[in-house]
Formats: structure tokens, sequence, C-alpha cells
């Protein structure tokens, strides 16, 4: 039996040399398909996309492949326009600066900037970043693009307006990424997520799952001003899911003026 470290190095090798496609799901059925050709039984070729999975959720070297290649897709099986939760949450907001984590092809960015914020756009994906400066060139806006990956990335103190986290294998349901998440966010900051979702118990989970219940926990702190645990049509796959949205605000400060 191959161990996690040699299922990781095998499927990175494989990535480059995969097909063009528009979402992940393809990509991965293509890479079972071929453990299976090659003499894998079903039941291991399972178990070794189980462990990608699971990997996938701390190891980022396989996002960039994956997403560069998906990206290099000339038919997106994704949606193209922005996130129908951010348009409503910034709905009547003024604008301000904005964190579009993993913007990929820049969706999101240059809604916002058409919106007048002032935008970057984190993603592992250069193929992504490309796309997202010329879709913004071709709409007449700037977004600065930063091609890193959210674990690296500085998220500052007090910078933010929003942060928008849509479909994000990130841990936003730690305590310290969230307190990192707050303290990057200006008073009265927003963050809008949403994601596929599922029990922090299940036994097959995609990479990018929520427990809502636990991210409901995990924000705590701020103001939630939406939250929905529901089966709606996703951003990224053609079929009714299981989603968590969440717009939650920062709190201000309490005034320390004597209203008596």
């Amino acid at each position: 039996m191959l161990s996690d470290t040699e299922i990781w190095q095998q499927w990175l090798e494989w990535l480059p040399t995969a097909p063009p496609v528009d979402r992940p799901a393809p990509l991965i059925r293509q890479y079972r398909a071929r453990l299976v050709e090659a003499g894998v039984s079903e039941a291991d070729a399972d178990d070794q996309l189980a462990a990608i999975l699971r990997l996938m959720r701390t190891e980022t070297g396989g996002w960039r492949l994956l997403f560069n290649n998906i990206y290099a897709s000339p038919s997106p099986g994704f949606k193209t326009e922005p996130n129908a939760l951010l348009v409503s949450a910034v709905e009547g907001h003024p604008p301000g600066r904005a964190l579009d984590i993993a913007t990929g092809q820049g969706r999101n960015a240059v809604f916002l900037a058409l919106k007048g914020w002032d935008v970057t756009g984190l993603d592992i994906s250069d193929e992504g970043l490309k796309i997202a400066t010329s879709h913004a060139e071709r709409a007449g806006v700037k977004i600065r693009t930063v091609l890193e990956s959210h674990a690296a990335f500085d998220f500052g103190t007090a910078l933010w307006d929003l942060i928008v986290i849509t479909y994000v294998p990130v841990p936003l349901t730690a305590a310290e990424y969230v307190e990192r998440i707050s303290n990057s966010l200006r008073p009265g900051g927003l963050v809008v997520v949403e994601s596929f979702a599922s029990d922090a118990t299940a036994r097959e989970r995609k990479p990018v799952d929520i427990d809502p219940a636990d991210l409901r926990r995990a924000f705590a702190g701020f103001r939630i001003l939406h939250f929905a645990d529901t089966l709606a049509m996703p951003d990224w796959e053609p079929e009714a899911t299981r989603l968590a949205r969440m717009i939650a605000e920062k709190q201000r400060a309490p005034s320390n003026i004597d209203s008596g």
C-alpha cells in the first residue's frame, strides 16, 4: 500500500500531463480512470482519491496545478458572473478595500472594481490571474493581483473593508484563522462566505466543504447579517447541492460617549 506521500507525489506528477477540463470533478474522475487502467483495483483507487482529497485541505501545490489546468480550458464549467451572495452583500454598501481570496479568473474582483472597490485578488494559479487581469482590462478597471497561497499571504492589520471567500479550501472554522481575518478587517468590515457544505464527521467531504454549524460558532464574535445552510445551485457544479452561505460583519467598538 502506498503512503500518503507517495500518493500525493504521483498525483502531482500526473496533473501537468492531464488535458484541460472545465472544473475539478472531471479531472479527479480522469485520475481515477488512469489508476484503474494502470492496474490499481477500484477499491484502492477510491482509497487513493480519498487520501488526495484529504491532503488537498492542507497542501497548496496541487491546487496550483489543478487550477492552471482548469483555467486553461476554453469552456469554463463554473459560473463566470459574480457570486450572487456577494452581489447582495455589497448592494448599497459604500466601497472600500476588498480582498478576494482565490480570485481565479476575477469574476468577483472585476465586479467589485466596477462598483468602485479597491480590489486585491489573491490566487495560487498564475493562469487564473493572467485571465483575471485581462478581464479587468477589458472591463476598463484595475485590480491588484497577488500570486500566493492564502496561508503565506500577509493579511495585515485593519486593512480591509471586505473579504470574499467563495469555494476556497481555507480553515474557516479554526479559531486562529478567524482571528487572522478579524484582525485584518476594519471595524464594520464584511466577510462573505459561500462554499460546499457537509458535517465535519461526514465520511466523504470535498476539500472546500464547510460544516455550517462549525462556521457559525467560529464567527460568533461577528454580527451575522445572513446565514444559510441550504440546498441550492453552486457556482462550481451543474446540480443543486448543500451549501453554506454567510455574510458577517466585524463589530464596531462600542462608543465611550456618555449618552446621559
